[in-house]
């Protein structure tokens, strides 16, 4: 019976999550990367916010380096955007030596966040994602809450 319970949990905080996203128009996908995240990176609320940081900064990066490869392109052209990406890279290297910036698959899932949605450069844009991830952290947070809350009730 617990096992059914858990399973309604997670199909409810699934639809939960769903539910948000097209009530405030955000891209569901994005929670879903969040929800991902919050489990293979650890489940706590502390290692959850190092690698949101180091998502929300991946999405920062990937702005510069389409802008920057937009301005690059303009000069040397088709090697534009190659010259940013490994600007950018050596860059995220550096960073990721940094005790609490230590996770570089989480600033990859930053970048592949920015350039899936295909949004322009634009506070908005980045507003959008930012709340679209901290949103997917609380709802497998949420989740992982009741997931526990039911195990221990066997």
């Amino acid at each position: 019976m617990t096992n059914l319970k858990q399973a309604l949990s997670l199909g409810c905080t699934g639809a939960l999550a769903i539910f948000i996203a097209f009530y405030f128009a955000l891209p569901p996908w994005v929670l879903f990367i969040a929800w991902v995240s919050y489990h293979l990176f650890g489940t706590n609320l502390k290692t959850a916010f190092t690698i949101l940081i180091q998502q929300l900064f991946g999405i920062l990066i990937a702005m510069l380096i389409q802008y920057t490869g937009a301005c690059l392109s303009a000069f040397i052209g088709a090697f534009g955007f190659p010259l940013a990406v490994f600007i950018a890279m050596i860059g995220v290297f550096y960073i990721s030596k940094l005790k609490r910036l230590n996770t570089i698959p989480a600033y990859f899932l930053g970048l592949t966040t920015w350039f899936s949605s295909g949004f322009e450069i634009a506070v908005q844009s980045l507003f959008i994602l930012i709340l679209s991830l901290v949103l997917g952290y609380c709802i497998a947070a949420l989740d992982t809450f009741l997931h526990n809350k039911l195990a221990a009730k066997k």
